[in-house]
């Protein structure tokens, strides 16, 4: 997953990119301890797709409930 994720990190992203992914992962942590429940940083267009890869940018991230993640899986 690791791997993935660095092949899809397209290498003209900026430093306020870099920023902004950062950030969605300390609000889901956030979100985490604040309400009790898990929540994760989503890929909208999964990394490792069957038919189509989005990539690793601020674009394609969202902060969900975790439960709402696992449901969707790589669709």
């Amino acid at each position: 997953r690791k791997a993935a994720k660095l092949q899809r990190t397209p290498v003209w992203l900026t430093v306020d990119d870099f920023w902004l992914m950062e950030q969605a992962y300390e609000l889901a942590a956030l979100r985490t301890k604040m309400l009790g429940f898990a929540w994760h940083v989503d890929h909208i267009l999964p990394l490792q797709g069957k038919t189509v890869s989005g990539l690793h940018v601020p674009m394609n991230l969202q902060v969900i409930p975790g439960v709402e993640n696992i449901r969707k899986g790589n669709r």
